[in-house]
């Protein structure tokens, strides 16, 4: 039997027709139950290179559009409401709910500390590493998932869109843009504390998902930071792949 994974790296995909197997497979009905996951969130990952971000972001509300206005699959049905979830606006919007936008745009720099933080030509490349870096270290502390306020900004979006019956499936876009105090593989965990089980949720990831010859799922975002391993999350690239095979 081929092997997914395989093919995808002999056959390149385009976006195109990425976004048609992601349609073909979101108006599933199995898939919009979560059903298939073995007893596993249905938690999802669509990786796709890191250069096609600003297509993959024109794309993503067309496939709300497409799914939000389908035809039912039976009588039994409806098209189901989509909630897209920007981390990196989720982000923006705490920080100005707390009013701390304009001080930490403002404090940024010289938090960066290093040789960075008095260099008024602006063109040093020796940043802090992270674990020395005063900035990264405030954000991370402020989005960490055990810290409670992106737990709640995210779970009160899901509510207040369940609600309405527009949280069938939710969309997470934005990972790159919050990377390093946002990990993937944090997300991942915490979104399984917020959302039902049954609920799927799909991270737009620009970067690398796939399986390790010790069939350890390896998260790289960029395709070229350091590999994070993740094992609860299934790979839409190989769902749409196989789809498109059978």
């Amino acid at each position: 039997m081929t092997n997914p994974d395989d093919e995808i790296r002999r056959h390149p995909r385009t976006i195109e027709q990425d976004f048609e197997g992601l349609f073909r497979t979101m108006r599933s009905r199995r898939f919009r139950n979560g059903e298939d996951t073995g007893g596993e969130p249905a938690n999802y990952i669509y990786a796709y290179p890191p250069e096609q971000e600003l297509e993959v972001e024109r794309r993503i509300p067309m496939l709300v559009n497409r799914l939000q206005s389908m035809d039912p699959v039976d009588s039994n049905d409806s098209a189901p409401g989509v909630l897209v979830i920007d981390l990196y606006e989720t982000v923006i919007h705490i920080m100005q709910s707390d009013d701390i936008l304009e001080s930490v745009i403002g404090q940024e720099a010289e938090m960066h500390g290093g040789e960075n933080a008095d260099n008024t030509d602006g063109d040093s490349d020796e940043w802090p590493h992270l674990q020395e870096d005063d900035f990264y270290q405030a954000l991370a502390g402020m989005f960490d998932a055990d810290a409670g306020e992106l737990k709640d900004a995210l779970a009160n979006q899901y509510q207040d869109a369940a609600a309405e019956q527009r949280a069938h499936v939710v969309f997470l876009t934005g990972i790159g843009h919050v990377y390093p105090y946002i990990r993937a593989h944090a997300m991942l965990d915490l979104i399984q504390k917020i959302f039902p089980a049954s609920i799927p949720v799909v991270l737009f990831f620009p970067g690398k998902y796939e399986k390790t010859a010790t069939t350890v799922s390896v998260m790289r975002l960029f395709n070229t930071l350091a590999a994070d391993n993740y094992y609860r999350a299934f790979s839409l690239n190989t769902m749409i792949t196989e789809g498109s095979n059978s």
